[in-house]
């Protein structure tokens, strides 16, 4: 499957999804329009779940993202949580955070309980 990549701008993430089941999002997601931001990411997301990977490892790095972007990364994250439930693949999260931020942590462990993958929340190394 082909990779998807797009380049983060000052209000729009970084999005690097690889077909080897290595997603990444980072940097700061306040863009005008977040559904349509979101959009093309989760058709990926749909598409590459029909290939049946066996694992999937999301990295989420977001210094910043608004109430709207908060939204669609929780619609990303709950069909992840759905593929997770259903075919019992590797599925994993790893919500990074700097240090001190404490509105990316409580928002990374809201996300944690809200949803049944195994969701890591850490400071960056």
């Amino acid at each position: 499957m082909k990779s998807l990549f797009i380049d983060g701008k000052t209000n729009t993430p970084t999005v690097s999804f690889s077909g080897d089941g290595v997603l990444s999002i980072s940097g700061r997601s306040i863009p005008e329009h977040p559904i349509k931001f979101y959009k093309p990411i989760q058709i990926w997301l749909d598409e590459f779940l029909l290939t049946s990977p066996i694992r999937v490892f999301f990295r989420i790095n977001l210094d910043y993202l608004n109430t709207h972007s908060t939204e669609c990364i929780f619609a990303i994250l709950k069909k992840l949580e759905d593929y997770y439930i259903t075919t019992k693949a590797d599925v994993s999260v790893s919500w990074i955070i700097d240090e001190d931020d404490d509105d990316m942590e409580i928002i990374g462990n809201d996300m944690k309980a809200l949803l049944q993958i195994p969701i890591i929340v850490e400071e960056e190394i």
